[in-house]
């Protein structure tokens, strides 16, 4: 395919720079609008949910946390990866997670990856035109309790990237690819214990495998591209919970299952809740491979018990700004 000025400059800041949770040290993996995190509040807290997901943004980090909401659930967000650079280079998901009863729970998510306009040129530098590329994956899943402690949860989703058309590449064919993928997920609710004297009551457990499938052909077979086969595991601990305020905290270690020497990246972070309506966060994120490594944080506001309002703001490489990303939910 041709190497397009504005496209490939775009293609780069994208892939090495977007924030640690969402594209680090990622090997010849493609499909990257499957490895962005949604959903502000876990963005603040580290990119650390994989136990602890409490929106309509489990389809992404654990589909087991679907029947372990406590409404229904439709989340949203809009976000510029690289505002600095490229302000048509953004990530937008939407997601909605219905309950059936029974310990049933249903959800669809749609992610949508822009990388924007960028003139096509000829091996003579003239230009051909402009055009716009994009990553695209509808994901739809369920979730259901397996007794009082044990949630389990399946997504299964369809994956489209058009690179660029036909007339902007040397083999005159169209750079597109596409492919389907399976994530897996479990939550385990440990049952009240006592440690040194201590009553544990609120401690989970989570584990989430995402984005089993085959790999991404665009023009050349021999240059397919894996999905971002990846391995989450975490806990997540309610450390005090009363009437006036709650304290949170959350681990995750993240693991790219693809080829290559790969470091784990490491997630952290902690939630103060106030009266259920508004909520501070604090984070770490340590990711090696992508020379990502700093702190996190972020607010919440809980209008009426049913609009929910978060702001997370994450660390990217050490050459770009940090992100400021906001989500919008909703309880029903």
């Amino acid at each position: 395919m041709k190497k397009l000025s504005a496209f490939m400059l775009t293609l780069l800041i994208t892939v090495l720079f977007i924030p640690a949770a969402d594209v680090s040290a990622q090997g010849q993996a493609g499909a990257y609008c499957l490895k962005i995190a949604p959903g502000a509040r876990a963005n603040g807290m580290g990119g650390s949910s994989v136990a602890m997901v409490q929106d309509a943004t489990s389809l992404w980090w654990n589909p087991a946390g679907m029947s372990t909401l406590e409404y229904s659930m439709a989340d949203i967000m809009h976000t510029k990866l690289v505002p600095n650079l490229a302000a048509d280079v953004f990530f937008d998901y939407a997601g909605i997670v219905h309950h059936l009863g029974n310990g049933i729970s249903v959800g669809f998510a749609f992610q949508y990856l822009s990388y924007g306009e960028w003139v096509a040129t000829n091996t003579s530098g003239e230009e051909l035109g402009t055009a716009t590329s994009y990553e695209m994956s509808p994901m739809v899943g369920a979730s259901m309790k397996i007794g009082e402690n044990l949630s389990v949860g399946m997504n299964f989703k369809f994956v489209y990237i058009d690179l660029a058309p036909e007339w902007a590449t040397v083999e005159g064919e169209e750079g597109v690819g596409h492919s389907v993928g399976l994530d897996l997920g479990c939550i385990y609710k440990v049952p009240e214990f006592s440690y040194g004297g201590y009553r544990v009551t609120g401690l989970k457990l989570g584990a989430a495998i995402s984005n089993l499938g085959p790999s991404i052909t665009y023009i050349d077979s021999d240059q397919a591209a894996p999905l971002p086969r990846t391995v989450r595991v975490g806990m997540g601990y309610t450390a005090v919970s009363s009437e006036l305020f709650e304290v949170n905290f959350a681990a995750d270690l993240e693991r790219l299952l693809i080829d290559g020497d790969i470091d784990p990246i490491y997630h952290a972070g902690t939630e103060f809740v106030y009266t259920e309506l508004f909520a501070v966060r604090l984070g770490y994120l340590h990711d090696k491979d992508g020379d990502v490594k700093g702190v996190s944080y972020g607010l919440g506001f809980n209008i009426s018990n049913r609009i929910r309002v978060d702001y997370g703001n994450v660390p990217q490489h050490e050459d770009l700004d940090r992100v400021h990303r906001w989500s919008l939910g909703l309880n029903f």
